[in-house]
C-alpha cells in the first residue's frame, strides 16, 4: 500500500483530484479559469534567454519540404494527425473547440506536447527554476527525465534553459519521433546554438561559464520507456496521456522499484495507488505520495482553446525496503 504524504497544501484547496479529500471539484471544470502564463523571468538575461530558446525551438510542424528541415518538424507519417496552425488534431478540429468534455483530449493516434510555454509552467512546478543553494552552499544537481519524449522539445528545452538540470534524458516508442528528436538536437550542435544558449542561462543564474560542475548532456533514446534506467533521475515527467491502465500500473512499479533518488513525479494521468509492487533484491524504494496536487499546464492540443491541461505532481520520498 503506498504511504500516503499530505502535498503541497496550499495548492490542495483548490486544484486536487476529484478523488482525494480535499476538493469535490475536478480538475477539468477549473481549466477555464487558470490563466496560461510562465512564471516571470528572474531579470532581463532570463527574458533574453526564454527568447533565444523560443525562437531556435519554434519551427513551422509539418510544412517541412523535405526530412532534413526544419526544426521540428512532424514526419510525414504524422503529417496527417497535426494540424500546425492550432496543434490540434487535423480531423475534426471543431470539435476539440467545443465544450465537449469528452473530446477535450487527443486522440491516441495524435501527436501533441508540452508547448514552450508549458514547459516553463512545468519546470517551475517541479522546482527546477528555483535558485536556491544546498546546505553545502552549492547550486542543485539535477537529472530530469521523459518518459514519451516525442520530438524531443522538452528534454532540449531543459538542457538549454535550466543551469540545475546537468543530464536531461528522453526516451520515444516512435522511430519517427525520435529520429526528429536527434535530427534537432544534432542542428542545434552543429550550429552553435546548444552551446551559446546554455552559455547565456548559466549567466542569467549567475553562474561563471566555465565551471565544470555545470556541464550538461542531452540523452535521447529511441524504444520501451520500461527498458529505461532512471535510478539517476531526479525529476520525472510521464506523457501518459494515451497509456492504457496495464502501463500506468507498471509505471508505477518501475517507478517505485527504481526511482530511488527522485524528488518528484509528474504525470498526465493519475497514477494508479493500488499497485502490488514486488521489490526483489533492493534495499530501497520510492514512496509516492498518496494525494498530488494538480496544475494547469499549457499542451498543443488546449493552446487554441487558451486553457491547460490537468498535470498531477507526486512528491517522493526515499524508504528502506523492509
Amino acid at each position: 500500500m503506498r504511504e500516503r504524504i499530505k502535498t503541497r497544501p496550499d495548492h490542495e484547496s483548490c486544484h486536487s483530484n476529484s478523488r482525494g479529500p480535499y476538493s469535490p471539484i475536478p480538475p477539468d471544470v477549473l481549466a477555464p479559469y487558470v490563466p496560461m502564463m510562465a512564471p516571470a523571468p528572474k531579470n532581463a538575461l532570463e527574458l533574453d534567454l526564454r527568447n533565444e530558446v523560443s525562437r531556435v525551438m519554434s519551427g513551422p510542424c509539418c510544412r517541412s519540404p523535405s526530412d532534413s528541415a526544419p526544426l521540428f518538424a512532424i514526419s510525414r507519417e504524422e503529417v496527417n494527425y497535426v494540424n500546425c496552425d492550432s496543434g490540434l488534431p487535423s480531423t475534426d478540429i471543431g470539435l476539440y473547440l467545443s465544450e465537449r468534455p469528452e473530446l477535450s483530449s487527443p486522440d491516441h493516434s495524435t501527436y501533441g506536447e508540452i508547448t514552450l510555454l508549458g514547459a516553463r509552467q512545468l519546470f517551475h512546478h517541479m522546482g527546477l527554476t528555483n535558485n536556491a543553494k544546498t546546505h553545502r552552499n552549492e547550486q542543485p544537481r539535477y537529472q530530469f527525465f521523459d518518459l514519451g519524449s516525442g520530438g524531443g522539445r522538452l528534454v532540449i528545452q531543459s538542457h538549454l534553459e535550466l543551469p540545475p538540470v546537468f543530464n536531461s534524458v528522453g526516451i520515444e516508442l516512435s522511430p519517427s519521433r525520435h529520429k526528429i528528436a536527434a535530427q534537432t538536437w544534432d542542428d542545434l550542435v552543429q550550429n552553435g546554438d546548444a552551446s551559446r544558449i546554455r552559455k547565456l542561462a548559466l549567466k542569467s543564474w549567475g553562474i561563471d561559464e566555465n565551471d565544470k560542475n555545470f556541464f550538461s548532456s542531452v540523452d535521447l533514446h529511441e524504444g520501451d520507456l520500461f527498458e529505461l534506467d532512471i535510478s539517476q533521475a531526479t525529476h520525472l515527467y510521464v506523457s501518459s496521456l494515451c497509456f492504457s491502465d496495464d502501463m500506468m500500473k507498471r509505471v508505477v512499479a518501475k517507478i517505485e522499484r527504481e526511482g530511488t533518488s527522485l524528488k518528484i513525479v509528474a504525470s498526465l494521468r493519475l497514477l494508479p495507488s493500488d499497485n502490488k509492487i514486488v521489490y526483489g533484491s533492493r534495499t530501497k524504494r520510492a514512496i509516492l505520495g498518496s494525494n498530488p496536487w494538480v496544475e494547469f499546464i499549457e499542451m498543443s492540443w488546449t493552446k487554441a482553446r487558451g486553457d491547460g491541461c490537468p498535470v498531477y505532481f507526486y512528491s517522493v520520498k526515499i524508504a528502506d525496503v523492509s
